[in-house]
């Protein structure tokens, strides 16, 4: 099924003084995860539908279908324009405008060696990586979980304003969850990957890293209460961008849920630090060459020496100020309408290797691991206070494993007081994209002891 003919025959359907936005997409799903040698879940999904925006007036209605029959596709239709009928009058909804040039590709967005691989290599690789993390420590007891999941997918847009486009894209990932056990003692390491293909995935990296995370804090326990230099190391860095991403679009800021609001052109962060989200950054997991309506991705400079010059638009929180999309119309899949959310968001370094940063924080606390995010980060008020598991730094040194122990301070005083961001960046998939480096922050209060 040409899945651009589906889109373009739903905006066919449209009437006079109707505006219509067809979003079809196709995925193939699968899922494995493997315990003590053995596969013990495996599962796969094709799902495909189509998602359709109505726009009578001031008024969008949403519908969507997995029934891409004539019938089901004209039922699609009706139903939009009936939910128009009932939505509150907006006057910034729009679809996006035709192109004046159609976006580039972005490279490297499709593996076409993963169509080829069978189930038994993909089951093969689950157990390989949990045999490979129970064998890569000798306190390793067992492994939690050891999972491998891919799915490919075909996007398709049509609009009534001249929009006609498709892509395709792939995306393969893994983890393991380490067990580590010292007498009465045990500890969990997490460790990931990410790649267009399981053939850009490493089994055996990933193992080790994940034995060495649970093992290196066995025997860790609180250090005294104190206000200390923090180091965020790649994985948590990225989590401290998820919360900050959610407070950066301008829908969040036109509802009041950010704590950014009514601070463009103001200084939010260290004069020295660079917001970047770039939903066209070949390699990183979030690009696309455009976004769900159809906008071309772009990079957006969101703070730039620390002034925060814009938020992240789709086309109406756009223009409910009078601005241009970012390009950052985001969707759940053809079951949901587009909003707006980052693609590929990240600090620039800030010219120190890892070595460099952690010699120049001192004595300070390296943070491995946040627990409680969702309840102690508050994207609205900027409140910030976790629990964290790492280990003490001097003069770069790593010294004794640390848990139990909160981490506090307002998030705009973390970015005001962020010394260095080094080049080691990993991409974290947190609702788009997030790319982690080992960050250097001046002062933060750490409650142990």
């Amino acid at each position: 099924m040409d899945l651009l003919e589906v889109a373009a025959g739903i905006v066919d359907r449209g009437r006079s003084g109707e505006a219509l936005e067809a979003f079809v997409t196709h995925e193939r799903e699968f899922h494995s995860k493997a315990f003590d040698g053995e596969i013990e879940s495996i599962s796969s999904a094709e799902p495909r539908g189509a998602g359709v925006r109505t726009i009578v007036g001031d008024r969008a209605g949403f519908a969507y279908t997995t029934d891409l029959s004539t019938a089901g596709l004209d039922e699609l239709v009706e139903q939009s324009r009936e939910n128009a009928s009932f939505a509150s009058e907006d006057e910034a909804v729009a679809l996006a405008p035709a192109w004046t040039d159609a976006p580039g590709d972005i490279e490297g967005l499709f593996d076409d060696s993963q169509s080829e691989l069978d189930v038994a290599t993909k089951v093969a690789f689950a157990v390989e990586l949990e045999t490979a993390t129970r064998a890569a420590h000798e306190k390793i007891r067992t492994v939690e979980e050891a999972v491998y999941a891919d799915s490919s997918s075909q996007i398709a847009i049509a609009t009534s304003e001249g929009i006609s486009s498709s892509y395709r894209r792939s995306d393969a990932w893994c983890y393991t969850l380490a067990i580590a056990t010292d007498g009465d003692e045990n500890e969990v390491g997490f460790e990931f990957d990410l790649a267009r293909g399981l053939a850009g995935l490493d089994a055996e990296a990933v193992a080790r890293r994940a034995a060495s995370h649970a093992v290196s804090i066995l025997g860790a326990g609180k250090i005294p209460s104190q206000k200390m230099p923090v180091v965020f190391d790649p994985y948590v860095a990225g989590q401290f961008l998820g919360v900050l991403g959610q407070a950066l679009t301008g829908e969040a800021a036109q509802k009041g849920r950010s704590l950014f609001a009514g601070k463009l052109g103001e200084q939010v962060a260290a004069t020295g630090l660079t917001l970047v989200d770039d939903g066209r950054l070949a390699g990183a997991p979030g690009s696309s060459p455009w976004d769900d309506e159809g906008v071309p991705t772009q990079r957006t400079e969101v703070i730039g020496s620390g002034v925060l010059n814009s938020f992240l638009y789709d086309v109406t929180t756009a223009r409910r100020e009078s601005r241009e999309s970012t390009g950052n119309a985001s969707r759940a899949g053809f079951k949901s309408a587009p909003g707006p959310a980052p693609s590929n968001m990240a600090f620039e370094p800030t010219g120190e290797s890892v070595d460099e940063l952690l010699k120049k924080a001192g004595t300070a606390f390296l943070v491995q691991d946040f627990h409680g995010v969702h309840s102690g980060a508050n994207a609205v008020s900027g409140d910030f206070s976790v629990g964290a598991t790492g280990r003490l730094l001097k003069d770069g040194e790593l010294g004794q494993p640390v848990k139990e122990v909160t981490i506090a301070c307002p998030m705009l005083d973390i970015l005001k007081g962020i010394v260095a961001v080094a080049p080691d960046r990993r991409w974290l998939p947190f609702g788009g994209s997030y790319g982690g480096s080992t960050t250097l922050i001046a002062e933060m209060t750490v409650a142990g002891s």
